[in-house]
């Protein structure tokens, strides 16, 4: 008897081909998800140079200005629902800049106001 209990010692091919299993389950896991890492590593780099491209069209070299077109002029802004704070000579400009990898010109807009004129007062 105590022969046969020894002989039962060990792993059968069933715990083996699980064990097998569960192992080719997390590396694949783990491949994937590095795989996914990389993708979005290259996705963020990709963001961040047309960032730059694009404050290096606000934000010139050499304390240069960018170049503000002026789109409209002598708004008139309201704020809160009974007039209580008026802003009137507001203008609406924007730039144009351009990304390295696009052809396509992306458009940017401030709102500023108009330079007084000389011999006026605030109101």
């Amino acid at each position: 008897m105590k022969h046969t209990l020894q002989s039962q010692r060990g792993e059968t091919i069933v715990e083996v081909l699980v064990s097998f299993l569960l192992l080719m389950i997390f590396t694949s896991m783990f491949v994937v998800s590095l795989r996914y890492a990389r993708a979005m590593s290259q996705k963020a780099e990709s963001l961040r140079e047309t960032a730059y491209a694009f404050c290096a069209g606000l934000y010139p070299a050499n304390n240069a200005a960018p170049d503000w077109k002026e789109e409209k002029d002598g708004l008139k802004f309201s704020f809160g629902d009974y007039g209580e704070f008026t802003v009137d000579g507001v203008e609406l400009d924007s730039v144009e800049t351009h990304a390295a990898d696009d052809e396509n010109p992306h458009k940017f807009y401030r709102y500023s106001m108009k330079p007084k004129e000389e011999g006026t007062t605030n109101p």
